[in-house]
């Protein structure tokens, strides 16, 4: 317990100290961005997880080289989902969650709702239960032909004749 004390003092003193210098570093590379912040915590983080302080030759070049690293992964994944591209969201122009239904809206929404279901009853019992299960349980044809004891070509025809019937359902009521 008291070694344990002792790290947490140690990345604690680490932090006072390196927190500003780390801050400048991600600032210079990456500009004035809300997610500094973050990363420097990061740093501390895998700091705190990771290596043995005792063995660290070099804490300061450590703590960089660490922060260097996540840098890298950061470049990687801003560039994997092309991040540049994307709109930030912005509450005043997309609008919030706390916007209210119309009376109208939430009519025609349990309206929606209420057909559905009527078009789900509809279904023969088995076709319903796999439909059912997968749409509403999240499990695989593999999973639901084991429980209801049928082969999972089955299970994709069952999955079919719901979807095309519930189509077909949705398409008369629109």
């Amino acid at each position: 317990m008291r070694d344990l004390a002792e790290r947490a003092a140690t990345i604690e003193a680490l932090s006072r100290r390196l927190r500003g210098p780390l801050r400048r570093f991600f600032e210079k590379r990456i500009g004035h961005h809300d997610e500094i912040e973050d990363l420097v915590q990061e740093v501390f983080a895998r700091l705190a997880a990771g290596a043995k302080l005792e063995s660290v030759n070099g804490i300061e070049a450590y703590l960089f080289q660490t922060a260097t690293n996540l840098l890298r992964d950061r470049h990687r994944r801003l560039g994997a989902r092309d991040a540049a591209e994307h709109e930030p969201y912005e509450e005043a122009l997309h609008g919030g969650a706390t916007e209210t239904l119309s009376p109208e809206r939430e009519i025609l929404g349990r309206e929606a709702i209420e057909q559905l279901i009527a078009a789900l009853y509809a279904l023969p019992e088995r076709t319903r239960s796999v439909w059912v299960l997968y749409h509403f349980e999240d499990l695989p044809h593999a999973e639901i032909s084991r429980r209801l004891g049928m082969a999972q070509s089955t299970v994709e025809k069952h999955m079919s004749r719901a979807n095309a019937h519930l189509l077909k359902h949705i398409d008369r009521c629109a």
